[in-house]
């Protein structure tokens, strides 16, 4: 799945694309249920893409035409949580020198999405239920009773169920915002889809950095295809953007990116095109990488690569990797 370049853009289901079969499943369903008025939820690892897909599905609906309103419910404090998503009256507290509206009103005929909701407290908890069951809301300090429409997609990184169990998320709740789920798989099982998400940031890039870089080496791509990606898509994004800031040439080497050093062990770099990938082409990539990862400190270098000074001394000496010259 292909993220957009940027958060506010009106995405369709039907621009996504993937080679994953666990995803194409995915996208199908969300095509399948965005103009029905079912909720959804989103799982999925921190980085899959779930704010992504949501807003994918509000523009691909009859209330694309409506606003598309998020809001992120981790680490925000139960009464300033209830002043975003229900809106206050004036005077209804210190600051509140004029009338709000919450999410809910603003996301009238549209869609509102609740990200992190597995990170909502068990007491707020009892006045989302409420207002997704009457579509009816009061702000804070007021009493009149405000209707409303809007579709809610929900998202979250935890296991809802087990928090169900544990009695950490309310089961009504869950069975309100869950009618639908939709799980993004992680990165590391889809690695077929790397090449695609690759080339679409390097696309991306080349545009905001004003370059003409044509992708990675076989040797990065190998690199990017078996790493396990713990941040996943985010993370992925990450890596290509410092690489492309980095890189002085019209393609991405591997000396160019911010692995980490457990990316880089020669068992996890195969080429796949055997005539141009030799050996002494990933050993000179991987010492580079590994001393500009020790700050060019030799001896903590050669303990990384579990060889001596001299032996890493020789090896620097034949492929003449010496520091970047400073502009």
């Amino acid at each position: 799945m292909v993220p957009s370049d940027s958060e506010k853009e009106k995405v369709n289901l039907s621009d996504v694309f993937s080679w994953s079969i666990a995803t194409r499943q995915v996208i199908d369903t969300a095509k399948t249920v965005a103009d029905v008025n079912i909720s959804i939820l989103v799982t999925g690892e921190t980085g899959t893409g779930k704010d992504f897909l949501a807003r994918a599905i509000h523009y691909s609906s009859i209330r694309k035409d409506a606003p598309f309103i998020t809001i992120n419910c981790a680490g925000i404090p139960d009464t300033l949580l209830e002043s975003e998503l229900f809106g206050h009256e004036k005077g209804a507290f210190t600051d509140a020198v004029q009338m709000k509206k919450g999410k809910f009103e603003l996301a009238e005929g549209g869609t509102l999405f609740l990200d992190e909701i597995g990170d909502m407290s068990p007491g707020f908890q009892t006045k989302v239920l409420r207002a997704v069951e009457s579509r009816v809301i009061e702000r804070v300090g007021g009493e009149k009773q405000i209707p409303v429409n809007c579709r809610i997609i929900s998202a979250t990184n935890k296991d809802l169920k087990q928090a169900v169990r544990r009695k950490e998320f309310r089961e009504d709740l869950f069975y309100r915002l869950c009618e639908v789920e939709l799980p993004l798989p992680p990165l590391r099982d889809r690695p077929d889809e790397i090449p695609l998400l690759v080339n679409h940031f390097v696309s991306v890039f080349n545009r905001e950095f004003k370059k003409n870089v044509t992708g990675p080496s076989d040797i990065v791509l190998s690199c990017l295809k078996k790493y396990h990606w713990p941040g996943n898509i985010r993370e992925l994004k990450s890596v290509i953007r410092v690489g492309m800031v980095l890189i002085q040439r019209d393609q991405i080497w591997l000396e160019d990116m911010p692995f980490r050093v457990e990316m880089l062990k020669e068992e996890d770099v195969p080429c796949d095109k055997m005539d141009s990938c030799s050996l002494d082409d990933v050993e000179r990539a991987h010492v580079f990488k590994v001393i500009e990862y020790c700050q060019w400190n030799k001896a903590r270098t050669a303990e990384l690569l579990k060889i001596s000074r001299p032996t890493l001394d020789r090896k620097l000496a034949r492929y003449n990797i010496k520091p970047k010259a400073v502009s």
